[in-house]
């Protein structure tokens, strides 16, 4: 028979070990914040009131335009009123980072769109970087019958009018290509190549993943029978960085993760592509190091997708929501990921 002093004692170890691996648990969310909210009544509060119910350790924002005045110091101070502290990051371009953890260090790569932040937490060293990566050349429209924004956001048409959309993959590819995307990674890539710590990179990539483009979709969400290996998310995994989206769901059918065109509160259409199903997954959070994993990660924002022009939620019921029942103020979903950190 076990003794109550026996009993304790492992009460306390598992005290003890449970909460060590609450401490090093961090919550991430990368956040398109469309235009800071103005897009919408009320956006900025909206804005808070999402960060207060998901209560993320640390927040990569894009599309931060300071409009009028220091936005992120503005929802910083925001935060605080309601007990939130946050330290504030911002060194130009239109990103920025809130973290629960010092910010000790910022620079701004990627050609002027991924800011980098040192981040202490508890001791533990790590880089976050924001990125919001060029959104012309919008490849993943051509396949759909769409320009991605050259020469126009408009159809492509045939000579029946109706849409003519492009497959040929070299095509498609080399359009990709002609953006600046790439660039701004690989400058990013080089700014990390003598870096020892941990790294999380997290934004609005302005691209899909190659993960989301392989035979098991082709035939899904206007793919057009395609199979596309997206040149940043390959060149990201080639330098050791993990989808953490994708590494708790791989089933990219059952678990598709659009994060892209979200309905929102103002009740209009956000579809660049009306007669396209466009739906994708953009926002990403990455992350790369020895000892670190993820635990979890969802998506957050309303569970409606303009679909053809319509809202719709087919295909995406058994992808997990956080704050799906507040207002909205971005025409993106916001990306969600636990990590631990050993």
């Amino acid at each position: 028979m076990i003794s109550i002093k026996t009993k304790l004692f492992f009460v306390g170890l598992f005290i003890l070990f449970s909460s060590c691996s609450k401490e090093n648990e961090v919550d991430f969310v990368a956040f398109n914040i469309y235009h800071e909210g103005t897009k919408v009544d009320n956006g900025f509060n909206q804005i808070k009131k999402i960060i207060e119910t998901v209560n993320p350790d640390i927040i990569g924002f894009t599309e931060v335009r300071n409009y009028v005045g220091d936005w992120t110091t503005k929802i910083q101070q925001a935060l605080k009123e309601s007990n939130k502290n946050y330290y504030r990051g911002y060194v130009g371009g239109d990103i920025s980072l809130l973290s629960k953890y010092p910010i000790i260090d910022s620079v701004l790569t990627g050609n002027g769109r991924i800011g980098k932040f040192t981040v202490d937490i508890k001791g533990k060293i790590i880089t976050v970087a924001v990125a919001h990566l060029d959104y012309t050349k919008y490849a993943c429209y051509l396949p759909r019958g769409y320009f991605g924004g050259t020469p126009n956001w408009g159809e492509i048409i045939d000579s029946n009018s109706k849409l003519k959309p492009i497959k040929s993959i070299d095509s498609i590819l080399s359009y990709n290509l002609s953006s600046q995307r790439d660039e701004q990674i690989n400058d990013f890539l080089k700014s990390i190549q003598n870096n020892a710590t941990p790294i999380v990179l997290l934004g609005d990539f302005n691209e899909p993943s190659h993960l989301d483009w392989q035979k098991n979709t082709k035939n899904l969400f206007n793919h057009n029978k395609l199979v596309i290996n997206w040149q940043n998310s390959i060149v990201l995994k080639e330098n050791g960085f993990i989808d953490s989206y994708r590494e708790i769901y791989p089933n990219t059918v059952k678990n598709p993760g659009f994060t892209w065109p979200s309905s929102y509160s103002k009740n209009e259409s956000t579809s660049w592509a009306p007669k396209a199903d466009e739906r994708d997954r953009i926002d990403f959070i990455y992350y790369k190091g020895k000892g670190i994993s993820v635990l979890k990660s969802a998506i957050i924002g309303p569970r409606g997708y303009y679909v053809k022009n319509k809202l719709s939620i087919k295909g995406t019921e058994n992808d997990i929501f956080l704050a799906s029942e507040l207002d909205w103020p971005s025409d993106h979903k916001a990306v969600f990921t636990r990590l631990i950190f050993k």
